[in-house]
């Protein structure tokens, strides 16, 4: 009951105290939400990238021949450059000659001019011959002409498969002692196309399907704030919470200079329920702080802090680690004008070695990440990393287990330093 009445105490004391209000809850937020707007906004992924559409246009001058049953290769390349699927990338339109679509793309209005040869579709179908298709480009693109020639590409090497259809077919009857005549080799030829016009040009196989990445090679995530502001906020959170597990504490040096705990010690209460509720008031404050933050955090900047589970278990580990950590501290301090510089001092250098004032610069070394371990903070940073990186509580628990363990120790001590101060 005593120790219900003393947590009570202190917890009326810190949500009382505007300092510690500001130090829980405004700061964390505002310095994360500048960072935040100094990134222009990434954590909410609005920076996308987005490729213009090329304009095409294309001279078909491609003349079938009746004795091929209507076969059009030059009318199958049109068609499947104005796939669909393709529309976002590809703007097409025609002209009626080769000069026409050059001259589009000399004066700006079309970036690539395709020019389909009138041979087109006869090349198509005879092994021996060979027909060229011209890509005329405007020579100030390099993106869209490149997917232009890419797709170009990818429709010839289906006739190209009709060709060597009719190559294999002939060696096969060569090593039989069978000539292969020219008409034999046409007609495979034909048949192979035909295909490709019932089932391979026509199919979702045939249009590749095209992934839009940012330049640099790799693809920007929708929600980018797990990979930048989110860390951030880890590491406000970390520190703020440290902060105000010492700040907590802090209360042992006020009331022993005011004169209250004396007269607290006059009372049947020992200073083990004293240590308690002084602890368990900080861990609830903490709790409270930890909590609001997170869910702040979650509606301003849109971070996603992974499962509930992970959440939960690192937070309870940075919680007994800062209540300790704070508890010891303050252990060594003699009266209330040291407990400024020191807090100060300490927390900001222990901050720095524990990496929470780096967690915004990418491609750290893994040798500094290591090396921010030998504190409790980069412990405490390492796991809401696990965390925003979808790790499940399995993958956090030694993480906590440590941070819990060094809380405990830490409580050991102070609590030892303040049995032997006030004894």
């Amino acid at each position: 009951m005593k120790l219900i009445k003393i947590t009570l105490k202190d917890l009326k004391h810190t949500f009382k105290s505007i300092f510690s209000l500001v130090m829980m809850f405004v700061a964390p937020l505002l310095i994360t939400g500048l960072l935040y707007f100094a990134f222009g906004g990434l954590g909410r992924g609005g920076g996308g990238f987005k490729l213009p559409a090329t304009v095409v246009v294309i001279a078909n001058l491609d003349q079938p021949s009746p004795q091929n049953g209507g076969f059009a290769a030059g009318e199958m390349l049109v068609k499947f450059l104005e796939d669909e699927d393709l529309t976002d990338i590809l703007t097409i339109s025609t002209a009626a000659d080769e000069a026409g679509a050059r001259s589009a793309v000399d004066a700006q209005r079309a970036g690539v001019a395709i020019v389909i040869p009138a041979d087109f579709s006869a090349a198509a179908l005879d092994p021996q011959r060979e027909s060229k298709v011209v890509l005329y480009q405007d020579p100030t693109l390099t993106i869209g002409p490149s997917i232009v020639k890419g797709l170009v590409n990818h429709f010839m090497d289906g006739f190209s498969g009709a060709k060597i259809a009719g190559q294999v077919t002939a060696s096969g009857l060569a090593a039989h002692s069978v000539q292969a005549d020219a008409r034999l080799t046409a007609e495979i030829a034909q048949q192979y196309v035909a295909w490709l016009q019932t089932s391979g040009h026509d199919s979702q196989l045939a249009t590749p399907r095209m992934v839009i990445v940012a330049p640099g090679g790799q693809v920007q995530a929708a929600d980018q704030a797990a990979g930048l502001v989110g860390p951030m906020m880890a590491g406000m959170i970390v520190l703020f919470s440290f902060f105000i597990g010492a700040n907590g504490a802090e209360s042992l040096i006020r009331e022993d200079e005011e004169g209250t705990l004396k007269r607290l010690f006059t009372t049947p209460t020992g200073l083990t329920a004293i240590m308690g509720g002084k602890f368990v008031g900080i861990v609830v404050s903490l709790f409270i702080q930890v909590a609001l933050l997170l869910l702040a955090s979650t509606l301003l900047f849109g971070i996603r802090w992974g499962q509930p589970a992970t959440v939960a278990l690192v937070a309870t580990g940075l919680i007994v680690a800062a209540a300790g950590f704070g508890v010891m501290l303050m252990s060594f301090i003699k009266s209330t004008r040291q407990t400024g510089p020191v807090m100060g001092g300490v927390m900001t250098l222990t901050g720095l070695l524990g990496g929470l004032f780096t967690t915004g610069i990418p491609n750290v070394p893994a040798a500094f990440d290591r090396f921010t371990l030998i504190v409790p903070q980069g412990w405490a940073l390492q796991g809401w990393k696990l965390a925003l990186s979808g790790a499940g509580p399995g993958q956090a628990l030694v993480t906590v287990l440590v941070l819990c363990l060094m809380g405990a120790g830490f409580l050991m001590v102070g609590t030892a330093l303040f049995r032997r101060r006030f004894a």
